[in-house]
């Protein structure tokens, strides 16, 4: 094979967002003058999500972080309680347990996936566990149906961090959707963006209203606690306008990753993330892996300037951070994981071009990592 040239094309951020049109919207906006988080354009995106999503509470708030600290907050997070959280979470997932004032307990996934090892889970309930979070990394599903299914039992609440999961299903159901509690990100670098932001689903009214109460400064009664992490009307416009493309970005990132899997050996050892049955990721990234770590490919990537997550923000499992270090636990399958997964742009605004000349570089390398 013909080794493709060296120089990246153009086109590679595989974070831009992708243009909408939205200073009419904004313009509107202004014009109108309510620009708060008490604007009824926040409370029109909140329905917006509902229908999309298919739930029958949304709760807008100014980031991913905000929605998982009143996820927590709603479940009964404080001092002395703990919460699960998987040992493949970035810091981001984490830190809103510390805020609360809650123990994060570190558990392994399984074997070369992202869902919960459920032997592990079982092991490190105790009466203190006050919820497990859930964390379908890169947009990927996790398969965490019979997590779910144990938890119920239990009376233990399921918080999915989908921050970077929009659209991403699982066993046919949307990311966000499967416990009782899903939190998004709306960051610039997220599909749905509108800057800084987030919100949190739920179908139980219960949570949902002391949701809404708490980010929201108790609506100011005089009696209830809360935090004001109410999202400005801008951005909430911004998301309600960006919302009605998403289907369309999904569809395109998914023909993206299509290309670029087409292009790896049939008998190699470089493959797509495993996907459980009925799941369908949302392409935030195409991740590939191995079954081992391949220094040479994930070499090869980052030479060619297809740059790696894993390599740009550092990823290794959670306990590897000396934040989160008197946490630790072994967890081996989270280890190889993070050692072995390589992430490649499929956003909407790559050209065929830029996705031939990725393609021609991805096969040339997943030829030379053979055994």
């Amino acid at each position: 094979m013909t080794r493709p040239t060296s120089r990246a094309p153009a086109g590679l951020d595989r974070y831009a967002p992708v243009p909408t049109g939205e200073p009419l919207a904004l313009a509107a906006l202004l014009g109108d003058g309510r620009l708060s988080g008490g604007s009824p354009a926040v409370t029109d995106y909140e329905h917006a999500l509902t229908r999309w999503f298919g739930v029958n509470y949304a709760v807008a708030v100014n980031s991913g972080t905000s929605a998982l600290h009143a996820a927590l907050h709603a479940v009964g997070a404080t001092p002395g309680t703990e919460i699960i959280v998987p040992a493949t979470a970035p810091p981001a997932t984490a830190m809103p347990i510390l805020t609360a004032g809650g123990t994060p307990v570190i558990v392994d996934v399984r074997r070369g996936a992202l869902g919960l090892d459920l032997d592990d889970l079982q092991r490190v309930i105790t009466d203190k566990t006050r919820a497990v979070i859930s964390l379908p990394l890169w947009g990927y599903p996790t398969g965490d149906k019979d997590a779910a299914a144990l938890l119920a039992q239990a009376g233990i609440p399921l918080i999915e961090d989908a921050a970077q999961a929009h659209g991403t299903r699982d066993a046919g159901e949307l990311a966000g959707t499967i416990g009782g509690l899903g939190c998004f990100s709306t960051h610039d670098r997220k599909l749905l963006s509108t800057g800084e932001g987030g919100f949190v689903l739920t179908n139980n009214p219960e949570l949902h209203q002391r949701i809404e109460s708490w980010t929201r400064l108790g609506h100011l009664d005089g009696a209830t606690h809360g935090v004001n992490y109410k999202l400005a009307a801008p951005l909430a416009v911004i998301g309600h306008h960006r919302l009605a493309h998403l289907a369309g970005q999904l569809a395109t990132r998914r023909a993206n990753a299509q290309r670029l899997l087409a292009a790896l050996p049939a008998d190699g050892v470089i493959r797509e993330l495993g996907v459980p049955p009925g799941g369908s990721p949302n392409q935030y990234t195409l991740v590939l892996t191995a079954d081992t770590p391949n220094p040479r490919f994930a070499e090869g990537l980052q030479s060619a300037g297809i740059a790696q997550d894993s390599r740009q923000y550092g990823y290794r499992p959670l306990y590897q951070r000396p934040l989160f270090a008197r946490y630790a636990r072994p967890c081996p399958h989270a280890e190889v994981l993070a050692a072995s997964t390589y992430q490649l742009p499929t956003h909407p605004g790559l050209s065929p071009a830029a996705l031939d000349w990725i393609a021609a570089h991805l096969a040339d390398l997943a030829q030379g990592a053979r055994p």
